[in-house]
């Protein structure tokens, strides 16, 4: 379900075999994700390649991994939006509430 790839306090999480975050597999992620931004200055890019919808649950763990990524002086970065997913951030009027990273091959640049 998650691929976590660590680099020092960097984190690099991936979804495989998903395509919705909602209400089960939001329990499921932020339990686990909780725990790597607890650490002081950690950097947690979330990949949301593949992802189609997200339901309220999802919104709701996206805003309390960086609620708590703030908390510890961490941060919590997203990439691979799919169209879908950016309609949803905008209807929503998320747009401006996350960092969005465009270009996830260049993350290294970004989280320094």
């Amino acid at each position: 379900m998650l691929k976590i790839e660590r680099e020092d306090n960097r984190f690099i999480v991936s979804f495989f075999e998903i395509n919705r975050l909602n209400t089960t597999i939001s329990r499921i992620i932020e339990k686990q994700l909780v725990q790597l931004l607890n650490e002081n200055g950690a950097e947690l890019l979330l990949d949301l390649k593949g992802i189609k919808f997200i339901d309220t649950s999802g919104f709701n763990t996206l805003h309390k991994l960086n609620d708590i990524a703030n908390e510890f002086n961490s941060h919590l970065y997203l990439t691979n939006l799919s169209v879908e997913v950016k309609e949803l951030f905008r209807l929503l009027e998320l747009e401006d509430a996350f960092t969005v990273c465009k270009y996830p091959e260049k993350v290294a640049e970004v989280i320094k």
